[in-house]
């Protein structure tokens, strides 16, 4: 049973950094847009900088904790 838990818990360490730079990517494409359309910078501001965070600071973060997890867990 304790096996099982773990093999869940890979994948779930696999994956969520995929998930955090797919919602990255949109929240960024969401800001571009926002400037695009010109009408609310303040919106533009919040979807770029949450986009460039969960980018390129929680993916490597992530990933990071994850090669951890693995490590204690193998």
């Amino acid at each position: 049973m304790l096996v099982e838990g773990m093999c869940l818990y890979g994948g779930v360490v696999i994956i969520l950094p995929f998930i955090s730079v797919m919602i990255g990517l949109y929240f960024i494409t969401l800001g571009l847009w926002e400037l695009r359309e010109g009408v609310n910078r303040n919106q533009y501001v919040k979807y770029m900088f949450t986009g460039l965070f969960l980018t390129l600071i929680l993916t490597p973060l992530l990933g990071l904790i994850g090669n951890f997890l693995n490590f204690q867990l193998g």
